[in-house]
């Protein structure tokens, strides 16, 4: 799945391609054509600890995200990969 990114940092231009794996089993993707030679600003949402999908918590690109009060979300930083980099999940 794909869309626009709707945040006014991304050039025109950009795309937000959603990618779900379910197995227990890390993937790897690469991207090909015209987005090959692209910057990608990965979000990997993972659970955080053992618990798996049954998790209570959940890490960002390796962190875990706590609320910065009851009612405000953390910032939601990316990890910058260089064009041509495999993305793994």
């Amino acid at each position: 799945f794909s869309s626009l990114p709707s945040s006014h940092n991304y050039v025109r231009g950009s795309i937000t391609i959603y990618i779900i794996n379910l197995h227990r089993s890390r993937k790897k993707i690469k991207l090909a054509g015209t987005l090959r030679n692209k910057t990608v600003h990965q979000y990997l949402l993972q659970p955080y600890g053992t618990d798996g999908l049954h998790a209570r918590s959940v890490q960002l690109n390796g962190e875990k995200l706590l609320m910065v009060d009851n009612e405000t979300f953390p910032e939601l930083k990316p990890q910058t990969l260089r064009a041509g980099r495999t993305i793994a999940m």
